[in-house]
């Protein structure tokens, strides 16, 4: 397995670039260029991602699974590195963040924040809201029963939309650079939120293309989403065709986010491909 190195000293921020608003449409097309490279690699590695993300409703684990969501998307990040250098990523490249005992420990510490911080933001817009809400309510759209969520008060559902919503769009705007960051640059948790933020802030403009038109592509596979829904809240027959449509589209977006977001940190911050060398043995070991 290797490893970008970190010609960087920890103690010293790496440079970041201001870029023009046009690199946000190289980057999301370079990113369908590097999904093309190795597509069906790249869809099983983001299809096993989407059934582990699938456990996050799971209660106590739900919660172990957000607090590793950094973490694992340093290896997607990874996977799309080992393509743009000509390799074959594995499904085990989703793992190798948890092999580096130092960056795991800081992810995971990541995770933890941004957790803390979509909690706060939940509790400050529902002020108390979810409380009202019937236990036997809650109890039926734990077990999976959609029909439940008809019963829920519009207004408590359209607070709770928002502060996801909110939650997520800070959770985002903290992670975006932070992760590859502290993966490929080796940064400590407090200089990568606050190196990454910067860097959003003056790179708003590219950013901001990619936002559009992720956005643009993101409305057919929401509408698709929002009929499957109906179909089942409504008692009608959910077709297997349109499922599996849904989970390839789902897919193919999460590696066109995680594309763009690896290319938007090597343009901004640079990566040298070819300044790589082994981490260690167990590292090949677990890839080979």
């Amino acid at each position: 397995m290797t490893e970008p190195n970190n010609h960087n000293s920890p103690h010293v921020p790496p440079d970041y670039r201001k870029l023009p608003a046009a690199r946000g449409l190289a980057w999301v097309t370079g990113s369908w260029g590097l999904v093309k490279r190795q597509p069906l690699r790249l869809i099983l590695i983001s299809l096993f991602l989407q059934v582990f993300l699938s456990f996050s409703q799971a209660g106590a684990l739900g919660l172990l699974v957000i607090l590793t969501l950094p973490v694992l998307s340093a290896g997607m990040l990874h996977a799309f590195y080992q393509v743009e250098r000509g390799e074959k990523p594995l499904l085990a490249v989703l793992f190798v963040p948890f092999t580096s005992t130092r960056m795991f420990a800081t992810l995971l510490l990541l995770g933890g924040v941004v957790m803390v911080l979509g909690f706060l933001v939940i509790s400050v817009v529902m002020s108390g809201q979810l409380m009202g809400i019937d236990a036997g309510i809650l109890s039926r759209i734990e077990q999976g029963d959609l029909e439940a969520i008809q019963l829920i008060d519009p207004q408590i559902m359209q607070n709770a939309v928002f502060s996801m919503a909110i939650g997520a769009a800070i959770s985002g705007s903290i992670t975006y650079f932070a992760v590859p960051l502290i993966w490929f640059r080796k940064q400590t948790l407090s200089r990568s939120i606050r190196l990454g933020l910067v860097a959003l802030g003056r790179n708003w403009r590219p950013l901001l293309v990619i936002g559009v038109l992720l956005g643009l592509l993101a409305v057919p596979i929401g509408l698709l989403v929002g009929s499957f829904y109906l179909s089942g809240l409504s008692g009608g027959s959910v077709s297997p065709v349109l499922a599996l449509l849904i989970l390839l589209l789902g897919s193919m977006f999460q590696l066109l986010l995680f594309g763009t977001q690896y290319l938007a940190f090597r343009d901004i911050f640079g990566l040298d491909l070819d300044g790589v060398a082994g981490k260690d043995a167990k590292d090949d070991q677990l890839l080979a």
